[in-house]
């Protein structure tokens, strides 16, 4: 078999019929103001700063929220943690809340309020 009709015969079985993929609806950003989610303390308080909106399994769409930690004039960002829910004060030093996926709530989470860095509770 020559290379040309090898490249033909990979050429018509790529072009076969194939199952059709249905993708996830696609997850869309939003910009929102900035709202107060919970206060730790005098000095700290947690902020819901961005959101995406997401659709549950159901076809019901959702806003699920990115936090913040505001520690007087400190920004501490809450990085790839999606929630839409109020976070729950754990410990002086943590907050703990569920990450949320397709409106669910998922696994759940405690977060360093010094740091920002969230751990999945049990790892």
């Amino acid at each position: 078999m020559t290379f040309r009709a090898v490249i033909a015969l990979l050429a018509v079985t790529a072009c076969g019929r194939q199952e059709e993929a249905r993708p996830s609806p696609p997850v869309t950003a939003t910009s929102t103001t900035a709202e107060l989610a919970l206060r730790v303390s005098d000095s700290v308080a947690i902020w819901f700063t961005s959101a995406r909106v997401d659709t549950s399994a159901g076809g019901s769409e959702c806003r699920e929220r990115v936090m913040e930690i505001r520690v007087r004039d400190r920004t501490i960002p809450v990085p790839l943690l999606y929630t839409g829910e109020t976070p729950t004060i754990t410990t002086d030093s943590t907050v703990q809340v569920h990450l949320w996926r397709h409106c669910v709530p998922a696994d759940l989470y405690r977060v360093n309020l010094k740091t920002g860095q969230p751990t999945r509770a049990g790892a």
